[in-house]
């Protein structure tokens, strides 16, 4: 529902103090360095051969390699957001392997492992950057689209690794993780600047600076804005009504990386304001419905090598969340704010201490020290600590075969405590062939948003909701010729407890189920040729019930997905293929959504000027008409159009 918006002001007043704060503490510590911890490769132009040996950090949060990861990791890079001109993360996401988005003309969903809900905040797969939690501490959002905290144009790759993640990152790691690695200064070598225009008058400004300096400090600064007019949509459940000129945006970023050998520093700022056609929540149609999503953080860590056989992985974060909503409710004006504050500090170290065994372990603690919501029922600030301890331990049986053990201890002051334990088991049979089988437990608490909103006429409070957890089992065999080509294939099953579900539109409050149930399964090829041609494809299998053994609203039996890119006029330019089909998928109603396969080209071409690069993408390109389901707050609105055939044109100059 309405989201939030504080003292501007104020906060970024505390938020510059915060982020020298944290520069400050880094300093000494910096000067104090005399070995790098790990050193990321570049990868805007990394081929498999090069993908296969990087070091990934989501998989176990210290690096190791896509190789021996012990979860089914897929990896979108800034070469293959170029070529497909992805202009926010979440069409970066719906490309890969069993992931879906749902967008309702305010805000993107992900949905992934069977489970997409409608209109649900908290989405179930952690966002990180940098390896920093991105999900805002109220809603437990993952920002996807134009609110999302970074430009795509600054992404290196970002990582999915699918399944529950709890023993390393904790709450809210349920279904998956999304690791968003941002570039360094040395991609860049100098400045950039990017001018762009598209469909419902669409225009995007931006500038960046990137070196690596003479006393190897790197550094990135970058910032950009973007504003959009929309569109005025048409929805038949009002009576063929139109909600005129109500599809605008608007956006500003900011971001900086500076990073030494051993030691780095991000910052960042994002602020959307958006209106919303769909009059959600009973709200007046055609009336005005605007939020304003304002994000802010700023992260420090620190890495060393205490020993031969023991490393320090030292992290401190600090990041608020402001929502500012305005309505119309029976030609009256309704006011409703978020605020959400946290900081937190975490310890990881990696040992090697015993012959046979590679231990990960550490403490983490975190302050949600406001989680504000203010609507004309209520004013109420949830705030709440917790605090984390896990171990993993790698265990070599023999040279092509280990053991993976983990555990994880969370306490939370108001939800109570859980325990989250993995094992698995990595086998390689023979070279270039391997084999995981695993099980894990994960959990999420329920947000601010889920147990204590109201808004005196369509949500009650529910404060003695609890914890939800899932219990997954996975096998993965993966295979890989010649450092060129990879085929992964997944078969898994997962069921949940206790989950967090909502009731209807017009009595809206958050319960727990008896639980859920998905299995599936899922197929990724990936082959880069010699000659410059890349494919990626996947296929996903998913049937998700839900507490009633019925199947679960919008989620899709079938996911399909292909990437194909090669270069033209002997490499002058490069063109990028991308098909995307979903299967029928039906509401919590029982409404059914037509499946659709829908179609995006992009042709780009480097230096067709001295330092001008240039990119044309057409999305949708045979104009398809489809729909997503609408989640129940924008009732009676059963579906929402997406956009038609759009297009979309960047030009980017650099210089040194």
């Amino acid at each position: 529902m309405f989201k939030c918006l504080h003292n501007l002001h104020q906060a970024e007043g505390k938020f510059l103090l915060s982020a020298m704060l944290v520069f400050h503490s880094l300093l000494p510590i910096a000067a104090q360095a005399e070995h790098a911890y790990t050193d990321q490769p570049d990868l805007t132009q990394a081929s498999l051969e090069h993908l296969l040996q990087l070091e990934v950090t989501t998989a176990s949060k210290i690096a190791r390699q896509v190789s021996d990861a012990r979860s089914a990791v897929s990896i979108v890079t800034a070469d293959d957001i170029k070529t497909y001109g992805y202009r926010t993360l979440a069409e970066i996401l719906s490309s890969m392997r069993g992931l879906n988005i749902t967008n309702d003309r305010s805000y993107d969903f992900l949905g992934g492992r069977g489970y997409s809900s409608p209109g649900d905040y908290s989405g179930r797969i952690m966002l990180l950057v940098d390896g920093i939690q991105m999900n805002d501490n109220v809603y437990n959002q993952s920002y996807l689209g134009n609110d999302g905290i970074v430009d795509t144009e600054l992404i290196e790759r970002v990582e999915y690794v699918s399944g529950p993640g709890s023993v390393a990152y904790g709450n809210n790691a349920f279904f998956g993780i999304i690791n968003i690695i941002t570039k360094n200064g040395n991609d860049f070598n100098g400045g950039q600047t990017a001018l762009s225009t598209g469909s419902y008058n669409t225009q995007k400004a931006r500038a960046t600076y990137g070196k690596r300096l003479s006393n190897g400090i790197d550094l990135v600064v970058s910032a950009s804005g973007l504003n959009s007019e929309g569109q005025s949509l048409r929805f038949p459940e009002t009576n063929n009504g139109v909600a005129r000129h109500l599809d605008s945006q608007q956006n500003q970023r900011l971001f900086t990386k500076i990073q030494g050998d051993s030691w780095s520093v991000n910052a960042g700022y994002s602020s959307r304001y958006k209106e919303i056609p769909t009059a959600p929540y009973g709200a007046d149609f055609n009336r005005r419905y605007a939020y304003d999503d304002t994000t802010k953080f700023i992260s420090g860590q620190y890495h060393s090598n205490l020993s031969n056989h023991l490393k320090l992985s030292l992290q401190t974060d600090y990041s608020d969340y402001f929502y500012d909503g305005r309505s119309t409710f029976s030609g009256e004006k309704v006011l409703e704010n978020a605020t959400g504050r946290k900081w937190g500090t975490e310890a990881k170290f990696f040992a090697s201490w015993f012959t046979g065994h590679q231990l990960i372990f550490g403490a983490a603690y975190r302050d949600d020290y406001e989680r504000k919501i203010s609507t004309p029922a209520i004013s109420s600030n949830r705030g709440r600590q917790s605090t984390s301890l896990y171990l993993q331990d790698e265990i070599t049986l023999r040279n092509n075969l280990w053991l993976n053990l983990g555990t994880r201890y969370d306490y939370f002051t108001d939800d109570g405590d859980a325990t989250s334990p993995s094992i698995a088991i990595i086998y390689e049979p023979i070279p270039s062939y391997t084999l995981r089988l695993s099980h894990n437990v994960g959990h999420r608490t329920p947000t601010a948003y889920e147990k204590y909103f109201a808004d005196g006429h369509a949500q009650t409070p529910n404060y003695d909701l609890k914890m939800e957890k899932v219990s997954a089992t996975e096998l993965i065999a993966e295979r890989r010729w010649s450092n060129r080509s990879r085929l992964l294939a997944t078969i898994y099953q997962q069921s949940t407890d206790n989950m967090i579900s909502s009731t209807a539109y017009n009595n809206i409050q958050y319960f727990n189920a008896s639980g859920t149930y998905t299995h599936g399964i899922e197929f990724e090829f990936e082959h880069h040729a010699e000659m410059g041609t890349h494919v990626r494809t996947s296929y996903a299998y998913q049937n998700s019930r839900d507490a009633e053994g019925e199947w679960a609203a919008n989620s899709p039996h079938h996911l399909a997905k292909l990437n194909l890119s090669a270069p033209l006029f002997h490499s002058a330019l490069r063109a990028g293929l991308e098909v995307q089909a979903v299967s029928r998928r039906t509401s919590a109603l029982n409404q059914n959504a037509s499946g659709y396969a829908i179609s995006n080209i992009t042709i780009s071409a480097n230096q067709v000027l001295p330092h001008l690069d240039a990119a044309l993408t057409v999305r949708n390109v045979f104009n398809k008409r489809y729909d997503h389901i609408a989640p129940d707050y924008i009732s009676p609105i059963a579906f929402v159009a997406q956009d038609g055939r759009n297009l979309w044109l960047q030009l980017t100059y650099g210089f040194q």
